[in-house]
């Protein structure tokens, strides 16, 4: 893979990863752990800078999610990604011990 298409993969992966909490989906975390490992590799190979990853983070919590969620990626000094979803409608089962 070249890193031209690395960046085209990790920059398609994070618009999912946003667009999908925003849509209220499910995301494995497999599939987060492969993320955060695609930034990783990112940093080490130069292809982006903590600073360039943080602005990209923040960008797409703003498109898609709030100023709030945007906020927290820009004070969050780690960069990993964070589980936004909404919480599920718990329901009582009825059912008694």
């Amino acid at each position: 893979m070249s890193l031209e298409a690395l960046e085209q993969c990790i920059a398609s992966r994070l618009q999912s990863f946003f667009a999908d909490q925003a849509a209220g989906l499910d995301i494995a975390p497999a599939d987060l752990y492969r993320l955060e490992g695609l930034l990783e590799a990112s940093l080490l190979l130069g292809l982006y800078s903590e600073d360039q990853i943080r602005d990209q983070l923040c960008a797409l919590a703003k498109e898609h999610l709030s100023m709030e969620i945007t906020e927290f990626y820009r004070q969050d000094y780690r960069l990993i990604l964070h589980m936004h979803m909404r919480e599920a409608p718990v329901y009582p089962s009825g059912h008694r011990n």
